[in-house]
Parts: C-alpha cells; structure tokens; sequence
C-alpha cells in the first residue's frame, strides 16, 4: 500500500466514523481530537512507566502506547487532509530531502 492510498483509505475512514456517531469530521473536531489523543498518547507513557496510579502490565502498556501513536497518526492525516496538505510531499521534503537520505 503507498502512502497515499493509505491516506485515502483513513480519510474514507474518518467519513464511515462521521456517519456512523452522527458528527462533521471538520477542522475543529479534527483538530481536537488530535490533541485529545495526544494526552491520551502521554497518559500511556506514564503508565509505561510506572508513574501514574493506573497499572497495567509491560505489554498492555506497550498496547495502550501503540494505539494512541496509531490514533495520533491517523488524526494528524485528517487534519492534513482537511487543509488540502499533501502530506506525502512535506514529510519527502522536511524529513528526508533536507537530511539527504
């Protein structure tokens, strides 16, 4: 799968959502919820851890990580797509052409 067929593939995904719960995936919402999961993202980590008073084991910490990371991802690519960012092209030219590899 390519890059941008796995960004169509979570923006047809983002629809399905936003029909299903009856809300507008729009700017503000994405927006948000990508903060939301980020917070959710630095909660796992504390768990992970061991400094936070909810426990759970290596591996459901590492679960719990790997979701939220996964959630992060798929946000961030809504709100690109929502601002009409190719995305695929900015991480090309800020991560790899400016480090030459």
């Amino acid at each position: 799968m390519t890059v941008q067929e796995l960004i169509k593939e979570i923006c047809r995904n983002a629809d399905w959502y936003a029909d299903k719960f009856k809300v507008s995936v729009d700017k503000e919402f994405a927006a948000l919820n990508l903060v939301k999961e980020i917070g959710q993202f630095a909660e796992a980590r504390l768990i992970e851890q061991g400094i936070s008073t909810k426990k759970l084991n290596a591996a459901e910490a590492k679960d719990r990580m790997t979701q939220e990371l996964v959630d992060i991802m798929a946000l961030a690519i809504i709100n690109a797509d929502l601002y009409d960012i190719d995305l695929e092209k900015a991480l090309r030219e800020k991560w790899i052409d400016k480090t030459g590899s």
